[in-house]
């Protein structure tokens, strides 16, 4: 596919404009809009651009300038046209700063793929009253003015009009959530209101037009969204890109329905998975879970209120890792490396805006068949160095405590000799038993880490729970299992495993699995 940004591009150089190079820059910008005075808005004169050049990943398309501010790109130039395009960032803060027409949201995806627009695909009253080959235009979807992508024409209006309106109509640049998008800031799609379009008068009759559609099935395998009542909408993939065609009676019938059932479409695998980190930090997480492993965040807290099942392959950033990293950059969490390759959250935002309006994930009770799964929990047991402490809440040496036990009753104690600190309230005042538990001779302490304190000065022991069977207290680290493929006589190849036995595994079962 010859799209510049379907596919990952390399970045040459990126390099901030000098204030002389970004007058000339924001001039040119100026003349090529002179219609709209609210451009220059887009460029302050105090802010930073940064000139990007990028290397598509067809290489017959050349060099691509993006110019960007706060990683947010604003403008793509080709090498072949000086003409600077706006993105569709840009168009968001701008909505009417290019013509804009309107296709259906299922024609996204195609777009994604790399297929320009067809003139079929697109609502015919939204057509502007002219335009020229090789006009910039912008594209929404029915009901929200906000840009799904920018191109440009590929033919006149008069030419549109004497091919019956068939044939390509826009060459894509640049669509939401392409890789241009995912190499910014990853903005969401905003709700704006819709373009206001002259429309013709219609010389149908009513009862042609008076269907309502009552529901909508989606096709994965050929592409239609079927609404009862109000006909057939079809897309269809071509070579050179993507038609949408639909019975007369039933299109205008259809839009709001199809736009209402496909929502979720227009929300990637990517915002799913934040949003998800964003009700965890809000909902589930506690300040007295911290710190806490980046995996343990993960598994425990973030896929638990994913609206959608989603794995992390499944989107772009592949790793925990990675995930954790974007949040940290948009200044959400605080991520400390306690030795080398492990991760900990030391500190939460829990102020952040992007947090704000968060709630619990309503889900709907459905019966689950339990699996027959083993589980591994980590605990604590009382050593003769912290029962001083917990024989207070009932505990003797040798007692098993969980971690969610082991912190509350850290933090009774501290708040029932009123230990925490008037002047700061992120510190805890050490008095000699927390001091002789935790084995310091400080005076205060953070919240965090007088629990991890406690905790490494108790026993290691893991709780492993078997289906149909008593739990297991193993005492100390559990030996991991091992797989060994070893050779036999005549090249026979045997698997030899190890150390499942902890775990309550019988090896005549395991043999059978």
């Amino acid at each position: 596919n010859d799209r510049m940004f379907v596919k990952p591009f390399r970045v040459k150089s990126s390099v901030q404009l000098k204030t002389s190079e970004k007058k000339k820059f924001r001039h040119l910008v100026e003349d090529t809009f002179s219609k709209n005075p609210e451009i220059i808005t887009v460029l302050p004169n105090k802010a930073n651009v940064v000139a990007t050049k990028l290397l598509p990943h067809n290489d017959s398309l050349g060099m691509i300038q993006v110019h960007s501010i706060d990683k947010v790109p604003l403008f793509l130039t080709l090498e072949s046209d000086a003409v600077p395009i706006p993105t569709i960032h840009t168009l968001w803060r701008i909505p009417d700063l290019l013509p804009r027409v309107t296709m259906p949201y299922v024609v996204l995806d195609k777009l994604l793929g790399g297929a320009d627009l067809m003139l079929p695909g697109i609502y015919p009253e939204s057509f502007p009253q002219y335009w020229d080959i090789g006009d910039i235009v912008a594209i929404c979807g029915p009901n929200n003015g906000a840009a799904l992508a920018v191109g440009i024409w590929a033919l006149s209006r008069q030419d549109a009009m004497e091919r019956g309106l068939k044939g390509k109509g826009i060459h894509i640049y640049q669509v939401y959530q392409d890789q241009l998008w995912q190499y910014g800031t990853k903005d969401k799609l905003p709700s704006l209101p819709p373009p206001n379009y002259e429309v013709e008068e219609e010389s149908q009759e009513p009862e042609e037009q008076s269907g309502v559609a009552d529901n909508v099935e989606l096709g994965e395998a050929d592409n239609t969204a079927t609404v009862a009542g109000a006909g057939e909408v079809k897309v269809d993939s071509t070579d050179e890109g993507v038609v949408v065609a639909a019975d007369s009676g039933g299109l205008n019938a259809a839009v709001d329905n199809v736009t209402s059932s496909l929502e979720e479409v227009s929300m990637s695998k990517d915002d799913i998975l934040l949003e998800a980190c964003y009700r965890a930090l809000k909902t589930s997480l506690k300040k007295t879970d911290l710190p806490i492993l980046i995996s343990n965040f993960y598994s425990q807290h973030v896929k638990p209120c994913c609206a959608q099942p989603v794995e992390i392959k499944q989107t772009s950033f592949k790793k925990v890792g990675v995930l954790m990293k974007e949040l940290e950059k948009q200044g959400i969490i605080v991520i400390k490396e306690q030795k080398k390759g492990v991760l900990n959250i030391t500190e939460v935002n829990f102020a952040h805006h992007s947090l704000r309006g968060m709630k619990k994930l309503e889900k709907e009770e459905e019966e689950v068949e339990e699996e027959e799964n083993i589980a591994v929990v980590q605990a604590y047991t009382c050593n003769a160095h912290v029962t001083r402490l917990f024989s207070l809440y009932g505990h003797k040496k040798g007692d098993i405590l969980l971690r969610k036990t082991l912190r509350e009753h850290v933090i009774a104690y501290i708040k029932t000799h009123d230990l925490a600190d008037p002047a700061d309230k992120k510190l805890v005042r050490l008095d000699p038993l927390l001091s002789t538990v935790m084995k310091t001779r400080d005076l205060t302490a953070p919240w965090n880490q007088v629990v991890q304190k406690v905790e490494s000065n108790c026993g290691k022991c893991f709780i492993i729970s078997l289906p149909d069977k008593f739990p297991i207290t193993v005492k100390g680290d559990l030996p991991p299992i091992q797989f060994k493929v070893e050779k036999r006589t005549g090249n026979k190849k045997v698997t030899i495993v190890s150390n499942f036995e902890v775990f309550g595994i019988e090896a005549k079962e395991l043999a059978q699995k």
